[in-house]
C-alpha cells in the first residue's frame, strides 16, 4: 500500500521535532554538579559529612537530597540534611545547582523538581556551622553564583592521598579564609592515632599572624597526645608523609611568613633542607617525597580518613584568603 506524500511529510517533521527536543534535553534537565573540593554537610541523622571534590548526581528522597558519586554504584549514595522550598521555574525533568552562598565558607545544593518544589542542602568548606539555619537563596541568585562559580579558576593545591584504602569517616582538618597551617596536634604509637591542624589568623590589613586555633583532633582514643609546630613567625609550606597501611606521621616543612605578601618566602630544598625547618610528628612507615606548596600559596588543610586511627592523609595548600 501506497503512503500519501502528506503522512511521509508528518512523520519526517515529527522525527525531526523529537531529535530537536532531544537535543534541548541537557539543556532543561541536569542532575549532575561538580565540587571543586572537600564540603561538609549534614546527612540524614543530623551528623557532619564530606562531600569529597568530585561529580555528583543529586536526586530527591522524600525530605532529603539523595547524593551519589558519578562513578559511584547506588549503595554509595548519601542523604543530605536539606530545606524544602518552591521555585517558578517550567521544567520537565528535575534540574540541580551548585554554587558558593554570599559567605565565602557556604555552599549550595539544590535540586529543582518539576512542580515547583525545591530541595536545598547546605554546607560549609569549613565545617564550622552556625547554630541557626542557613537562609536559602533566590532561584535568580542561585544561578549567579552558579555561573560566577564555574568561571572562577580554583586555586588549591594537594598532594596524593597518603596510606591505605580503610577508614568509616572522612575528614577536612581545613584552617578556612584568612588563616594558614603552623603545625599539628597528634597522638601516636605505631600509627598515627589522631590528628588535628593548628591555624593562625592572618590580619587582613596588615598581613600579620595573629590568633591561633585549632582544627580537629580526629581519630582513635590510641598513642600519646604531642604537637609539632613552625617556631613564631613560621608558617607551613611543605610536607611529606611516612605511610603504609595506615598513616604512620610525617613533617612539615615550615618557611618565614612575608607579612608583606601575606605568603610565606617561598624555597624549594629537595637535597639539601636545613633540619631547624622540618617538625616531624608520629613515626615508621615508608617516606614520601617532600611536596612543597606553589609559590604564594601555604599550607591550609589535612583530609582524609580515618577509623580507629587515621587511615589516609592529604596535604592542601591555597591562598591565605581561601
Amino acid at each position: 500500500m501506497q503512503i500519501p506524500k502528506c503522512k511521509i511529510l508528518l512523520m519526517i517533521a515529527g522525527t525531526l521535532m523529537g531529535w530537536w527536543l532531544a537535543g534541548l534535553a541537557p539543556a532543561l534537565a541536569d542532575t549532575t554538579v561538580t565540587l571543586e573540593q572537600p564540603i561538609h554537610f549534614l546527612n540524614a541523622e543530623g551528623s557532619d559529612i564530606v562531600l569529597d571534590a568530585g561529580q555528583y548526581e543529586l536526586a530527591s528522597t522524600d525530605t532529603w537530597l539523595r547524593v551519589t558519586p558519578s562513578e559511584g554504584q547506588a549503595v554509595d549514595a548519601l542523604l543530605l540534611e536539606a530545606q524544602a522550598a518552591t521555585h517558578d521555574e517550567s521544567l520537565t525533568e528535575p534540574l540541580a545547582v551548585s554554587a558558593q552562598g554570599e559567605s565565602p565558607d557556604v555552599h549550595h545544593l539544590a535540586l529543582l523538581l518539576p512542580g515547583g518544589k525545591r530541595l536545598e542542602a547546605i554546607g560549609t568548606y569549613s565545617g564550622l556551622r552556625s547554630r541557626g539555619t542557613f537562609s536559602l537563596l533566590t532561584i535568580q541568585r542561585l544561578r549567579t553564583l552558579s555561573s560566577t562559580s564555574q568561571s572562577t579558576t580554583p586555586t588549591e593545591y594537594s598532594t596524593p592521598l597518603f596510606g591505605g584504602s580503610g577508614g568509616t569517616r572522612s575528614y577536612n582538618l581545613d584552617c578556612g579564609t584568612q588563616s594558614v597551617l603552623v603545625g599539628v596536634v597528634y597522638k601516636s604509637g605505631m600509627w598515627l592515632d589522631a590528628i588535628g591542624s593548628i591555624c593562625q589568623q592572618i590580619n587582613p590589613q596588615t598581613g600579620a599572624l595573629g590568633n591561633e586555633f585549632t582544627r580537629g583532633p580526629v581519630g582513635g582514643s590510641g598513642g600519646i597526645a604531642k604537637i609539632a609546630r613552625c617556631n613564631n613567625g613560621q608558617v607551613v609550606q611543605g610536607f611529606k608523609a611516612r605511610s603504609g597501611q595506615f598513616v604512620h606521621g610525617g613533617s612539615l616543612l615550615c618557611s618565614p611568613w612575608d607579612q608583606a605578601a601575606k605568603a610565606p618566602q617561598y624555597s624549594e630544598c629537595f637535597a639539601g633542607c636545613p633540619l631547624g625547618r622540618f617538625k616531624s610528628f608520629g613515626a615508621g612507615g615508608t617516606q614520601s617525597d617532600i611536596f612543597f606548596c606553589p609559590s604564594g600559596k601555604a599550607g591550609k588543610a589535612f583530609r582524609g580518613k580515618y577509623g580507629w586511627y587515621i587511615d589516609s592523609l592529604r596535604f592542601v595548600c591555597d591562598l591565605w584568603d581561601k
